[in-house]
């Protein structure tokens, strides 16, 4: 009996941790303003990682490019759009096995006129 109390705590205890790794993830908000179907570049990095990588999260809805070029995050407006547009992009990496961890985030918030 003792040994299940254990294991159950114990399993609290991890779960309990895990919530608090995630909520203490490094965010980055970056805030641009854009004319029209101007093209915005933001470089995240010279490289990529081996295991995991960059993964658009929250994609803008009115875009004519939003993608990521390696490490590189490419925005441009759909032709006639103007107003506020949002974008959550968030770096996974893995020391193997499939096990990937949320490393950094960043959030564009993109104001087009």
């Amino acid at each position: 009996m003792k040994i299940y109390l254990l294991s159950a705590l114990f399993s609290l205890c991890f779960i309990s941790c895990n919530d608090n790794m995630e909520s203490e993830l490094e965010t980055d908000t970056i805030k641009i303003t854009l004319q029209g179907t101007e093209l915005y570049k933001y470089k995240l990095a010279d490289a990529i990682p081996t295991e995991g990588g960059y993964e658009i999260r929250k994609q803008a809805e009115n875009y004519q490019i939003s993608k990521m070029n390696w490490g590189e995050y490419q925005f441009q407006a759909k032709e006639g759009f103007r107003g506020l547009e949002t974008v959550e992009i968030v770096l996974s990496t893995s020391i193997g096995v499939d096990n990937f961890t949320e490393q950094k985030k960043w959030i564009f918030e993109i104001e087009v006129e």
